[in-house]
């Protein structure tokens, strides 16, 4: 027979094996979500994030696309960001929206500021953005 102690011990084990098998299930699960969504757009209360996204090749040369989530400012159209707007605050990496273009001209409020490819910028509620000189996409 087995004493009360050893049976302790046994179940003790049994469900420590058993957390730390569900601990690794719950782990690799989320590291496939999150590879799954590392080009995603997520909003969290009202605020707008994104997970890296490739816009340049390794040479260094623009790439244009356009993913679930970007927003195209189109030249001459002012935008204000609201939360519940086209555009809503959080960080943005500006875009050029043309191969050939990697410079463009944009109004944040009341100044116009040449801004180049890849640029980032934080955008607050209330605060107007308008393309300028071309169309730019904001990731």
């Amino acid at each position: 027979m087995l004493s009360k102690e050893v049976i302790v011990i046994i179940v003790e084990s049994a469900v420590v094996v058993a957390l730390i098998a569900i601990l690794a299930i719950i782990g690799i699960k989320a590291r496939k979500k999150k590879k799954a969504n590392k080009d995603a757009v997520y909003i969290k209360k009202g605020e707008r994030y994104t997970y890296g996204e490739e816009t340049s090749d390794k040479d260094g040369a623009i790439v244009i696309t356009h993913t679930q989530g970007d927003v195209i400012l189109e030249k001459g159209i002012t935008y204000i960001v609201r939360k519940d707007g086209k555009i809503i605050p959080g960080k943005y990496t500006m875009l050029a929206a043309q191969e050939n273009t990697p410079l463009f001209n944009v109004r944040l409020g009341d100044f116009v500021r040449e801004y180049s490819h890849e640029t980032d910028i934080v955008l607050s509620e209330g605060e107007s953005i308008c393309a300028v000189s071309h169309s730019v996409i904001l990731r």
